[in-house]
């Protein structure tokens, strides 16, 4: 076990949408080591090794890991942000376990495009979001301001695939570990 306990030092408002709660919390152990496997494995992560910062977004929140805090934001209560909270601290703990098998990445892989998430929207132009297109739509859940539930078509059961594969693409796969 690399990663022992976290603290919450601080919960606030997001300064990008005042809806959104900020969870800060100090570590027990320096995770430094775990970043670039973690790099390897999440796949929309944003690793920038010259300040050890490794960035990603679940369905669930957005997270920013440094070797001796994490910062979860874009949750809807502190409750949210603790159960975020566990869920990176088994992630931290289970990539570093599994270590040996995993290639590390030392540098900062591609991010995630809108284009790449509109070819998995039905293109309906409903507006059930709140925005007026698809694409838009896209380059809201690519910077974090929207989520997936948020659209209403994508919850229809011929859209379940293609709600599969942006949760692929958006590694949010796993959320349902972090609602347990």
């Amino acid at each position: 076990m690399l990663l022992h306990d976290c603290k919450i030092t601080k919960v606030g408002r997001s300064l990008c949408n005042p809806e959104w709660i900020a969870v800060r919390a100090e570590l027990s152990d320096d995770i430094g080591e775990v970043l670039p496997y973690l790099n390897a494995v999440v796949k929309n992560a944003v690793y920038t090794p010259e300040v050890q910062n490794l960035n990603f977004k679940i369905e669930a929140g957005a997270i920013s890991l440094m070797p001796r805090e994490i910062i979860v934001g874009q949750v809807t209560c502190e409750e949210d942000g603790v159960k975020v909270l566990d869920y990176v601290k088994r992630l931290i703990n289970d990539t570093w376990e599994k270590r040996a098998g995993i290639t590390p990445v030392h540098e900062r892989k591609g991010e995630i495009k809108a284009k790449d998430i509109l070819d998995f929207l039905p293109r309906t132009n409903c507006r059930d979001c709140g925005l007026p297109t698809c694409f838009a739509f896209a380059v809201a859940l690519v910077k974090g301001q929207k989520r997936l539930q948020d659209c209403s078509a994508l919850s229809k059961p011929e859209s379940a695939q293609d709600k599969e594969a942006l949760a692929r693409l958006l590694q949010t796969g796993t959320t349902e570990e972090v609602a347990k």
